[in-house]
């Protein structure tokens, strides 16, 4: 046991003294010698830290083989805890590849449907829908009348409502590049 003042020639002889057997009982949780070795240097730079705090009534060997177990048991949830995240963001890259290949289909599928339209109702709707146009913005840059719009418009939708039900809701979400 050595008292509270430890000198370096003092520490360095503990450090000589305990180093590989420390390394040897940090090995046995963490199987990998080099971050074991990474462990046991952080626990004796804990107690250099800490020596004035250290309680010279316990045997000092065993508060080092104390604190490197609770350091390869913190290491191993560390370990625990990076691999459960990396588990995680597997299965959101995962399903964000499914949803974005779902996602994909439905807009095919959209595009042939509306590829389908007679080429004024495809125009209308794309103007009202995706540009967000106005009727009667439509009506004016088309020449037609308001009530024409709305016939395009309630003629498209009726065909593409029948024609792909859940993908309906896609038509809102069109992009520019499609007009």
């Amino acid at each position: 046991m050595i008292g509270n003042d430890l000198n370096s020639d003092s520490f360095e002889s503990l450090f000589k003294s305990h180093f590989g057997d420390l390394v040897g009982f940090v090995c046995s949780y963490v199987n990998d010698e080099e971050v074991a070795k990474d462990i046991v240097h952080d626990v004796f730079l804990v107690v250099l830290k800490n020596q004035k705090k250290l309680d010279t009534s316990y045997s000092l060997k065993s508060y080092l083989f104390t604190l490197s177990k609770n350091y390869a048991l913190n290491y191993l949830k560390h370990l625990r805890v990076v691999a459960m995240n990396e588990r995680e963001v597997v299965e959101a890259l995962q399903n964000a590849d499914e949803e974005l290949d779902d996602y994909e289909q439905r807009m095919a599928r959209l595009n042939e449907k509306l590829d389908e339209l007679p080429e004024k109702q495809r125009e209308v709707l794309m103007k009202c829908f995706v540009e967000g146009q106005t009727y009667k913005d439509v009506a004016d840059e088309m020449g037609i009348s308001v009530n024409s719009v709305k016939t395009h418009i309630s003629r498209g939708l009726k065909f593409l409502r029948n024609e792909l039900k859940e993908e309906m809701v896609m038509l809102f979400l069109l992009k520019r590049e499609r007009v």
